[in-house]
């Protein structure tokens, strides 16, 4: 399966970047293109854990979850979350498929030290094949399993990355809040285009904080794993939606301007 598309969408857009994301989902499908969205909730996970009384840090932009919390952001992403963005789509005509932690496609085991914080360990690839191969647009929620089934809180960036990879994808477009990777954020220089060793090293000088951290890791193992190119946009913005979807991955004479795009390296000649 050639050309595979994988978006993810951060919980910070909630409803903001909704109509962008239909509206390009709508054209690859058009185009027949497959495509895999991963979707995240932070900020309605966070409002949940309030009502319950649960405040819980963040370590290295992951949130520490113990099991008491896991099973909020199990309810908050698997039968809150993912539900609405399946219900958004098929409203809009398009063919989606909840995949939650019922589905066991993300496998996982604990971060060191976070709990139920979960890392990556693989993804159920012939499961989204078949559902891409019906038609289907499946739609993740970033709940891991483990062996046991034991359920982790998984960053969704990482979760988007690892499908990716799994699925050698084309592209994975990561859409956020804010226009694409700063190289310095207090000088607002923006990176447009780059490529995975520039980016490592301004991991490594520690240009970046917070969220941006796993979403740049996210980034960079995406690539490591396979994928011809990341992006990293506004999602609130329809244009760089669009163009992060089709815009070539190859042979391009004018610069990507709309975010940031990363390839593994320069191309040569």
């Amino acid at each position: 399966m050639r050309g595979v598309v994988v978006i993810k969408v951060g919980g910070s857009l909630r409803g903001a970047g909704g109509d962008a994301l239909v509206a390009g989902l709508g054209e690859l499908a058009a185009a027949g293109r497959p495509a895999v969205l991963v979707h995240g909730g932070g900020p309605r996970i966070t409002e949940a854990l309030k009502e319950r009384g649960m405040d819980l840090p963040f370590v290295g932009g992951h949130r520490l979850t113990t099991p008491e919390a896991v099973e909020v952001v199990d309810e908050v992403l698997c039968r809150q979350v993912n539900p609405a963005w399946v219900n958004a789509l098929r409203a809009a005509g398009l063919p989606a498929v909840g995949v939650t932690s019922a589905d066991g496609v993300v496998r996982a085991e604990p971060m060191p030290g976070l709990q139920r914080t979960g890392q990556v360990t693989g993804i159920d690839h012939a499961r989204l094949r078949g559902l891409m191969m019906q038609g289907s647009i499946p739609v993740v929620a970033p709940v891991g399993l483990d062996a046991a089934g034991g359920r982790y809180n998984v960053n969704a960036d990482l979760v988007a990355s690892a499908v990716g990879g799994a699925l050698a994808a084309e592209r994975v477009v990561f859409l956020t809040d804010v226009p694409g990777i700063y190289e310095d954020f207090s000088a607002r220089r923006l990176l447009h285009e780059t490529t995975a060793g520039r980016l490592l090293r301004l991991l490594e000088e520690g240009r970046f904080t917070a969220g941006m951290i796993p979403k740049v890791t996210a980034v960079l193992t995406a690539l490591e794993g396979g994928v011809q190119a990341a992006f990293v946009i506004d999602g609130r913005d329809p244009l760089a939606v669009a163009c992060a979807l089709t815009a070539p991955v190859e042979g391009t004479a004018a610069p990507f301007a709309h975010g940031t795009m990363v390839k593994l390296e320069e191309a040569v000649g």
